[in-house]
């Protein structure tokens, strides 16, 4: 075993402090700092310090020249309060990691500790921290970066924890592992009038409830799509808070997935025409836009077989998803750089679920998110 500068009770006071100061998607800049101050220590060979907003790399060059590994972590929180009382419990009002993101942070930056101690014989690691994942929106910010030019990846790694999964099992998908999403504002606009005298404006409630009802048929339909499309009416707004108003003004939001993005492209055009066509049907100007948009995670199979022999090489327990995880990945748009592998990292049968109140990213599993990802880069840079 090697040598270590640090013990796991640095690395899991490290995970306490990033936990008690979360940072919503595009505002890490705490976090960062804090990120920053540690890494540092590890004297890695180049520091990118503000990489897409508040991301950071830092990169290990091995003797000799050879492949690019880049290892992703993410560090941003979400708006949820936190009602336990842990020691470690949030100091930022109604902002919380619950989604493991503090762990996932932690893990590189033990990565990195390791990286200090050992560099690789050839080629070189990059670590890279990355912000806004839960909106969509960082992976693509670090790669339009100029800064990212510095990185060119061969091949690039993430994970993300599993409740529900054995503590430190690893779990990987051949092809897609995590679906593609993105929200859509459909937006009608007639004529507002007093509340006295509807006659002399145009609303749009008549279109919105028809509307309503078309999408929630279609949706039924969809069922039978294969594999995963789908969408779900999430808000609808018409006119304002008001007695005095007669409407003119009316949205719908709906959330997009699929595990193929070419299937979500289709479904989204579908109902963009549909919107479009009963507008104007119904002289309506019509407009659309969208948001947090995320790429399906599509694991490169030689990217899977490597993380299967890691997983194999350090006695883990390992096993395959029977499809994917309806939920959305940022990781997925790194995919357009460089083939990407994925992986899931049990958190423990009776952990809370993502995006729970309660969930807590477990310490135990520091060590084994560590040693996978050492492990996949010695596969990669030997192979």
């Amino acid at each position: 075993m090697r040598q270590r500068i640090c013990t796991m009770q640095n690395l899991i006071e490290l995970r306490h402090i990033l936990h008690a100061h979360p940072e919503l998607s595009g505002q890490e800049m705490l976090t960062n700092r804090i990120l920053n101050e540690w890494v540092k220590q590890t004297r890695p060979d180049q520091i990118i310090e503000k990489i897409g907003g508040y991301g950071l790399a830092a990169i290990y060059k091995g003797a000799k020249p050879g492949k690019c590994i880049l290892i992703r972590g993410d560090i941003d929180a979400l708006h949820i309060p936190e009602p336990n009382d842990l020691p470690y419990r949030s100091q930022n009002q109604g902002i919380s990691h619950k989604c493991g993101h503090d762990g996932h942070a932690t893990i590189l930056c033990g990565l990195a500790q390791w990286l200090g101690e050992q560099r690789p014989d050839q080629g070189e690691v990059v670590l890279l921290f990355q912000p806004a994942e839960e909106t969509g929106q960082g992976a693509q910010a670090i790669i339009d970066d100029p800064q990212f030019e510095q990185i060119k990846p061969d091949v690039a790694y993430g994970l993300h924890n599993l409740p529900g999964f054995d503590k430190g099992k690893i779990m990987v998908k051949d092809g897609c592992y995590a679906a593609a999403s993105f929200g859509l504002k459909l937006i009608f606009d007639g004529r507002t009038a007093h509340a006295s005298q509807p006659e002399t404006g145009h609303s749009p409630s008549e279109l919105l409830a028809l509307l309503i009802h078309h999408l929630e048929k279609k949706r039924e339909l969809l069922k039978e799509v294969k594999p995963l499309t789908t969408f779900v009416i999430t808000h609808a707004i018409l006119g304002e808070e008001t007695f005095g108003v007669s409407p003119g003004h009316a949205e719908i939001w709906l959330t997009l997935r699929s595990f193929d993005d070419r299937n979500l492209q289709l479904m989204a055009t579908q109902i963009i025409e549909l919107c479009r066509a009963k507008a104007k049907d119904h002289l309506f100007d019509f407009n659309f836009s969208e948001h947090e948009a995320f790429a399906a995670t599509n694991s490169d199979p030689n990217c899977v077989k490597t993380i299967e022999q890691a997983a194999q090489n350090l006695e883990l327990s390992h096993g395959h998803l029977d499809e994917p995880f309806r939920w959305s990945e940022d990781f997925g748009r790194f995919g357009s750089v460089c083939p990407i592998g994925f992986f899931g990292l049990g958190s423990g049968v009776e952990q809370p679920a993502l995006h729970d109140p309660m969930f807590d990213f477990p310490d135990d599993i520091l060590e084994v998110g560590m040693g996978m990802f050492w492990e996949i880069i010695r596969l990669e840079l030997e192979g």
